[in-house]
């Protein structure tokens, strides 16, 4: 037929057989390269097209030069007329004509020379292996014999490095062969075991580069010869945690996966790792927080011969143990899995059934049956339904097993044919105890993890030890008894979860937080091999309550109970609570299971339908049930004869409680130093008392109980708003009181203020704390005698904004930046304007350093000491003085005329000494009567955000408000709940009232500072002496903490500790009679670098223990070596001596102090190293040492270091200190008292 004639007739037969809309999905098919001519018969008049749509089909066409064309195509399309594929293959026919060539015969003409080599077949284009690559190296009889018998050829296993690809092979006879892939001199190859009989590539060879091409990683070969491994290695490790350098191979292989592509597998030994992002991509952990958030299964809720003997068949169908898996094949038999009621003669003696087995049927001789086989004919019945959830059948199956478990003949069934047979049943014992699971942590020098047990009674297994049958039947035999887990969750997880679950030790806060934390809520967690510590609070009941919701028709009611220590719990999480504290820290609370089961049990007893769903801890009904004859007053007059708090009404559509929504009304009122707000919330005519608002608020619950048991929502615009009022403020006979130093809570309101006078007030503070940012700058009086720094002029402006403002405040700069000069210069400016008397209080050891600042810096200043046994004991010569000095031990014994006298300003230095409210000191100086107050302490915390409570009460009176509402709305949330909005609230709250600078940021002209550590290596017979005294401590201690617990046994922890670290200093310490060696490493290490190491530099030595220095000091006299000695015994005279002998005779080089008494007010920039003899676990003193020399005015780079024994207590120490030691915020630096948090596993290691 001519070309023009043929192209006419396709194109009348296309408009004939096929829609317009068929027609333009064929052109566009045809257009997008989707057709392959792949055979064509000039012969038989045949065409063959493997054309690519949804997937590959075949087209054939015959008879078109007949003009009667028949065409045939593999895809499921049945509408009469032609596919788009039979469409697209005609329209290559008219475009191609008679001189179309199917591709194999195209490789065959334009090949001119093999590309089979040594080394196998060259692959020229490797790099993405596609259809148009593997047609171009396969003949068509090779494509056509995997198209029709590939399913024979099974991939066992694919190996895959930067040099080789090779796919272990089962080939069609199910014989083991393989195909490598190989880069050689950069070309790649591919061979197989079998011989090529052909220069194309083989059926072996062609199959592994289809499953390539059809996988989701067709650039496999690239990615693995181009480096591509080494990235994704490098992007795995980095994703687990593990450093660049970890071994990749050792964690982790790669894979092939025909469906998934180029993947990453854990090694063998390696299951139950999982990364640290991201976390919700994890099967497993996806699961557990499907489980904890599990959608409620609803179902529809209903409406004799004593020759036979009734028995019980668990008939697993045969053999069915094996679930055959690999990475590219899974099987998963279904077998027929049931449980069945059988009849048989017993034997005589009764106790076993002898023959004539057969299932029941109650429609043949009937047999007697008691109360328990009825019931279990009755579940086996309902078993029988298909149409019933997993959940439910598990429900079902659970109550039948309880009742097996008190029958006598009880058969399993594990192989045989469809017909009974006596041969193949084994007597069971069915078991009333259920499986239970739980969880043991342990941790290694790599990684933290958890490993999963399961518990029968009080004995624990392995999961591996439970002997399934069928792993869905959720039915185990362990040692022969039958046992089911004790509820649906655990079911599930033992079916679904891991063994073994762990995470890189770096990322431990991670693991905590986001594996064992929601595990928690399901599963007991018990801390085994653990290196943090775990408090366990056993919680006391508070209230019950109950959460209502909807689900389609049915309304959900969930039990919960409230605990102190603000712990809800809603009673379908079966766990104990695990709050997540600092670091390592994990605070446990106890349920009261017993309580909440009687909860349970309590509203079970309120429904008929209940019963039945009391397993899940979880309640419903159908609306129509529970409107029922208004069966719903019914139930809430009993949760408020039970004392049950309910909640959720206001979020039902479909059921109305109290018609009134929330509405909030203020009102402001101004006192002399508080604002006063009158908040009232109404529901209708119900009026909410504000504690109960209050306490709502804070706990943060939207809704709120009326009096008359009704739920209320407080309005959601109210609500930060409320929380923020009940934080800053006190509840006082019905109204909230406000500091008028947080004028910005009421400025929140300001739109809701109607009094004039008050909305003026809070108007004129705003614009007065607005100008904070244009403050004034405040002249340098020229009575003092000194270049204040930059830093030092701000904090003379602020102190002075603060005069202005009349708010007191803390100055908290970094120690050594100069806070007794910027106090001075200011008070100098506050005596120009106005002959006041000012109070300072310090410490004793303080009084010298002032009073050199005073002669050196203001002399114009005039000063009295109030100070030592003959001070005169009465206020009467203070009038004269512009300050009057006295000492916090003082200020105790005097206070009482103290008090009388009206100073302008009381100032506080080293003001820490105040944090504890409830100590004679804070009372004592809160009594002083002045006009405004000034705290000054470089460590304003040093154990808790509550130090600051104290301090800053004093400054501003009332600025807390009340220790209770600090500790509830601040301390306790920051310190113990590490609630970093909170802290966040609080640093704005004090922001204005504190002022820090540290070193790094404002004297960056300072040298640099190095501390380092010491480790000293005791002798013979000192560390005889310290193993002997550990080990009897260590015995001591343990046998305590036993019998006493930890609490009751840290002071003599203590003292172990302190005697143990006398040894490291000195054996001689201790004053042992028994003791015949002096032994110290630390003199002769700390004497020779004196003598040997610090050449002429001058030298601080440090000691907690005054005779260690005594024992320094006899050693420095024998060598004749120069130094000044200071301890608390020496007086304000002394020190001043010391002090300026030190700092002036350049032929003394070394300072001898003790760290109590000289670890603050000293300035001894002439040093520039500094040594701790024996360092303790509150670095703050030990930086306050150090800070003896680092401070303005030091020149020198300074050394610093810490003298450490090796493998004692003190290296311990070191490293438990490093453990728990904690940051709070850019304020100050906080040290936590380690004694308050030391476990029994601390001590021991300590000790060990």
């Amino acid at each position: 037929m001519p070309e023009h004639t043929k192209k006419d007739y396709i194109e009348r037969f296309i408009k004939f057989k096929a829609t317009d809309a068929v027609i333009q999905k064929g052109k566009d098919l045809y257009d997008e390269g989707a057709v392959n001519l792949t055979y064509k018969s000039d012969a038989s008049d045949a065409w063959h097209f493997a054309v690519q749509g949804s997937q590959r089909y075949t087209v054939i066409i015959k008879d078109l030069n007949k003009e009667d064309i028949h065409s045939k195509c593999t895809c499921p399309f049945e509408w009469g007329t032609i596919c788009k594929h039979t469409v697209a293959s005609l329209l290559y026919i008219v475009d191609a004509g008679d001189k179309a060539m199917p591709l194999d015969m195209q490789n065959e003409v334009t090949s001119n020379s093999s590309l089979r080599t040594a080394h196998g077949f060259l692959l020229e284009d490797y790099r993405f292996i596609d259809a148009d690559l593997i047609k171009k190296y396969s003949s068509f009889s090779v494509l056509n014999d995997i198209k029709y018998s590939s399913r024979g050829i099974k991939i066992k296993d694919v190996i895959i490095n930067n040099h080789q690809v090779i796919f272990e092979l089962f080939d069609d006879y199910r014989k083991e062969t393989s195909v490598t892939i190989v880069k050689h001199e950069d070309k790649v190859y591919i061979s197989s075991d079998i011989k090529a009989g052909t220069p194309k590539l083989n059926k072996l060879e062609t199959f592994c580069l289809i499953t390539i091409a059809e996988s989701k990683t067709p650039d496999l070969l690239h990615i693995a010869f181009n480096e591509g491994l080494t990235k994704i290695e490098q992007e795995t490790l980095e994703r687990y945690g593990f450093d660049n350098d970890d071994d990749f191979s050792i964690y982790f292989k790669h894979i092939f996966n025909p469906n998934y592509g180029l993947d990453v597998a854990y090694q063998p030994n390696q299951v139950g790792l999982i990364p640290i992002e991201p976390i919700r991509e994890v099967e497993f952990l996806s699961f557990i927080e499907k489980q904890n958030a599990e959608v409620l299964e609803l179902d529809n809720i209903p409406r004799a011969t004593d020759d036979k003997a009734l028995g019980f068949v668990i008939d697993f169908g045969g053999d069915i143990d094996e679930l055959m898996y690999d990475e590219y094949d899974f099987i998963d038999e279904d077998p027929q899995f049931e449980i069945y009621a059988i009849t048989a003669k017993p034997a005589k003696n009764k106790r076993q059934l002898a023959s004539g087995f057969k299932k029941y049927d109650e429609f043949e001789a009937p047999i007697i049956l008691t109360d328990n086989q009825r019931n279990a004919l009755d579940l086996i019945n309902e078993l029988d339904d298909k149409d019933l959830s997993a959940k439910k059948q598990f429900v079902l199956k659970k109550k039948l097993i309880l009742l097996l478990s008190k029958e006598r003949f009880v058969f399993v069934r594990e192989q045989g044919d469809f017909k009974l047979k006596k041969t193949d049943l084994v007597p069971a014992k069915v078991s009333d105890q259920f499986v239970e699971a739980k969880y043991h942590t342990y941790e290694d020098a790599k990684f933290v993890g958890l490993e999963l047990k399961v518990k029968i009674g009080e004995a624990e297994f392995n999961p591996s030890e439970l002997k399934t049958l069928y792993k869905k039947s959720h039915i185990y035999n362990m040692d022969g008894v039958i046992h089911l887990p004790a509820n649906f969750s655990i079911a599930k997880y033992i079916e679904e979860g891991q063994e073994n679950i762990k995470m890189v030790k770096s990322y431990k806060q991670k693991f905590i937080a986001d594996v064992v934390i929601p595990l928690s809520k399901n599963f007991e967690i018990e801390f085994g091999d653990w290196s943090g510590e775990v408090e366990s609070v056993e919680l006391d009941f508070r209230s019950k309550q109950i959460y209502l919701s909807e689900q389609y028709d049915y309304l959900i009611i969930t039990p919960q109970v409230e605990y102190h220590h603000g712990v809800s719990v809603a009673l379908n999480h079966s766990g104990n609570v695990l709050i997540h504290q600092d670091e390592d820290q994990v605070r446990e609370y106890v349920r009261n299971f017993e309580l909440e089961d009687d909860f349970v049990d309590s509203i079970a007893a309120l429904h008929p339908f209940f019963e039945e769903q009391k397993e899940d801890k979880v309640f419903y009904l159908h609306y129509d049930e529970f409107t029922r004859n208004m069966w719903f007053y019914q139930f809430f007059d009993k949760m408020q004869s039970l004392e049950v708090e309910v909640f959720g009404l206001k979020e039902l559509k479909n059921f109305n409680y109290s018609p009134h929504q929330g509405k909030v009304t203020t009102s402001v009122s101004s006192g002399q130093d508080w604002f006063e707000v009158d908040i009232k919330v109404t529901f209708g005519d119900d009026t909410i008392a504000l504690k109960d608002i209050k306490k709502a608020i804070l706990n943060k619950q939207k809704y709120i109980q009326l009096a008359n048991g009704k739920v209320g929502l407080l309005p959601s615009e109210w609500m930060h708003k409320l929380e923020k009022y009940f934080r800053h403020g006190e509840v006082k006979d019905g109204k909230l009181t406000v500091s008028k130093l947080r004028f910005s809570i009421i400025d929140e309101l300001f739109d809701e203020i109607d009094d004039v006078e008050i909305i003026n007030e809070v108007a004129d503070k705003r614009r007065r704390l607005a100008q904070f940012t244009e403050i004034s700058k405040t002249v340098v009086p020229d009575e003092i005698k000194a270049e204040l720094r930059p830093y030092q002029k701000e904090g003379l402006n602020w102190l002075n904004f603060l005069d202005e403002m009349g708010w007191g405040g803390i100055l908290a700069d970094d120690m050594g930046l100069g806070k007794t000069l910027q106090v001075l210069t200011f008070l100098q400016h506050i005596l120009s304007k106005d002959d006041t008397t000012n109070l300072i209080i310090v410490p004793t050891t303080l009084l010298f350093n002032w009073q050199k600042e005073i002669e050196k810096f203001a002399p114009n200043i005039s000063a009295y000491y109030h100070y030592g046994p003959n001070r005169a004991l009465s206020t009467d010569a203070f009038e004269a003085f512009d300050i009057v000095f006295t000492s916090y031990g003082v200020l105790l014994r005097d206070v009482e005329f103290l008090r009388n006298f009206r100073f302008n300003y009381v100032i506080l230095d080293e003001s820490q000494a105040i944090k504890n409210p409830a100590s004679r000191r804070y009372k004592a100086v809160s009594l002083i009567n002045a006009k405004n107050r000034i705290a000054l302490s470089g460590t304003p915390i040093e154990n808790s955000t509550f130090d600051l409570f104290a301090q800053m009460s004093f400054v501003n009176r009332g600025f807390f408000g009340g220790v209770s509402a600090f500790k509830e709305n601040f301390s306790n949330m920051i310190d113990k709940e590490g609630d970093e909005n909170i802290a966040a609230e609080l640093q704005r709250l004090i922001n204005p009232f504190i002022l820090r600078r540290t070193k790094e940021r404002v004297a960056k002209e300072l040298p640099a500072k190095t501390e380092d550590v010491i480790y000293c290596e005791m002798d013979k017979a000192q560390r005889k002496v310290y193993d002997a005294y550990r080990n009897e401590f260590r015995n001591k201690l343990l046998g305590k903490i036993d019998e006493d617990g930890v609490g009751k046994s840290k002071m003599m922890v203590l003292e172990a500790l302190t005697r143990l670290r006398q040894i490291c200093d000195s054996p001689v310490l201790i004053n042992d009679d028994n003791i015949d060696t002096s032994e110290s490493v630390k003199i002769k290490e700390i004497i020779q670098h004196i003598t040997d190491k610090t050449s002429k530099h001058k030298i601080l030595i440090f000691s907690q223990f005054v005779k260690m220095l005594g024992l320094i000091k006899n050693e420095l006299n024998k060598r004749n070596i120069e130094f000044e000695y200071l301890d608390g015994k020496s007086s304000t005279t002394q020190r001043e001596r010391s002090v300026e002998n030190f700092q002036n005779n350049d032929d003394l080089r070394v300072f001898l102090i003790s760290l109590k008494a000289g670890g603050t007010g000293l300035n001894l920039t002439a040093a520039d190293y500094v040594y701790i003899i024996d360092p303790w676990w509150n670095p703050a003193v030990e930086n306050q040492a150090i800070d003896r020399c680092y401070r303005i005015g030091q020149d020198k780079k300074v050394f610093a270091y810490r003298m450490i024994c090796k493998d004692t207590v003190e290296e311990k120490i070191l490293n438990l200190q490093n453990k728990k030691k904690k940051i709070a915020g850019d304020i100050v630096q906080t040290d936590e008292n380690i004694m308050k948090t030391l476990e029994a596993d601390d001590i021991k290691d300590l000790f060990s």
